[in-house]
C-alpha cells in the first residue's frame, strides 16, 4: 500500500465474508472488495490482480511446469476438506428477498468503471459462451470445457466488436447428435445365415436361432470423441481457446483482454454491490 509491502492474517469473517488484518497497521480489510473497513488505513483500497477460479485439470492442462501449494505440515489437522458444503447449511445473515435470485444462488459477479453485474452460474453453463455489453464494454463470459471453469474477456478484435460461438453449434452439431446418429448407423439388419448343404453340419434350430439373433442385434456404439472447444469470432472466422488467444485464422497470435470476475453467493455479491444488475438472456 502506497509502497509498503502488508503481511495478512485471517481475523474473522464478516457476512459470512473473509475479514483479513495486515499486521503493519492492525487495519481490518474485506476479502471481497479489498477496501479497508476499520484502522488507520480505513477508506484504502488494495489493487486487485488479475487471477483465475479454474479446476485443477483444466489448470494442469495450460500449464505443464507449474507448482502447487503444498499444505503446511503443523496446520494439517486444522484444515477443513468440506469447508464449502458445511458453509452453505448456515442461514445467511443478510437476504434481499425482492430480487429474483435465491440468497446462496452461485453467480459470477464483475465491475466495469463502477457498473457492475451478476450471471448466474446456471444461466451461464446453459448459454456459454455469452456476449455482453455492461457500461458500454462488450463482454464474452465463458465457461470452459470442464463445465466448472470461467473467464471473461473484452470481446474486441483490434478496436472492433466482435461476437463469438462454439465452433460446431451454428450447425446444430453436438457430440450427444453424433453419437445418436453413429447408433443408428448401427442398427442394420444382419442377413440369416445361408442353411447348410448337408444334414450333418445342421445344428439344432434352437441354437441357429439365437445365432441369428445375436447377428441381428444392434452393436454398441463407441464412445464419441468430444470436440475440441474452440470458439469461432464472427469478425474473422478466426479460431480462439479458452485462454482467449486465437490458434488459427487472420487473428492467430492475437489475444483478448481479460476481465477480474468473481464467483460468489448472490447474498454476498449483492451486499457490496447494491447497484448490480443481473444478467437476463
Amino acid at each position: 500500500m502506497n509502497g509498503r509491502i502488508l503481511h495478512f492474517y485471517l481475523a474473522g469473517i464478516n457476512n459470512q465474508n473473509f475479514l483479513m488484518r495486515d499486521k503493519e497497521t492492525g487495519t481490518w480489510w474485506q476479502q471481497i472488495t479489498g477496501k479497508a473497513i476499520y484502522g488507520p488505513l480505513q477508506g484504502a483500497s488494495l489493487e486487485l490482480v488479475l487471477s483465475d477460479e479454474l479446476t485443477f485439470g483444466e489448470w494442469r492442462s495450460e500449464v505443464s511446469d507449474g507448482k502447487v501449494l503444498a499444505e503446511v505440515p503443523k496446520y494439517v489437522k486444522e484444515y477443513d476438506s468440506n469447508w464449502e458444503p458445511e458453509v452453505a447449511k448456515y442461514p445467511v445473515v443478510i437476504s434481499f428477498p425482492g430480487t429474483e435470485l435465491k440468497s446462496r444462488d452461485v453467480v459470477v459477479g464483475l465491475e466495469i468503471d463502477g457498473a457492475s453485474r451478476a450471471y448466474p452460474w446456471d444461466t451461464l453453463v446453459k448459454q456459454s459462451p455469452v456476449v455482453d455489453r455492461v457500461h458500454g464494454t462488450p463482454l464474452l463470459v465463458a465457461v470452459g470445457p470442464d463445465g466448472k471453469s470461467f473467464r471473461v474477456f473484452i470481446s474486441r478484435i483490434d478496436g472492433k466488436d466482435a461476437e463469438f460461438f462454439l465452433k460446431g453449434e451454428s450447425e446444430g452439431e453436438t457430440v450427444g447428435q453424433t453419437a445418436a446418429q453413429t447408433v443408428d448407423q448401427t442398427k442394420t439388419e444382419t442377413p440369416a445365415p445361408a442353411k447348410p448343404d448337408t444334414p450333418a453340419e445342421t445344428k439344432p434350430a434352437a441354437s441357429a436361432d439365437a445365432k441369428a439373433d445375436a447377428a441381428s442385434a444392434p452393436k454398441a456404439a463407441p464412445p464419441a470423441t468430444p470436440k475440441p472447444w474452440i470458439l469461432l469470432d464472427t469478425a474473422t472466422a478466426s479460431e480462439w481457446n479458452f485462454q482467449g488467444c486465437a490458434v488459427s485464422g487472420p487473428s492467430q497470435g492475437k489475444c483478448l483482454d481479460r476481465v477480474p470476475a468473481l464467483k460468489d453467493y448472490w447474498f454476498d455479491w449483492r451486499n457490496y454491490h447494491p447497484d448490480t444488475t443481473i444478467y437476463k438472456h
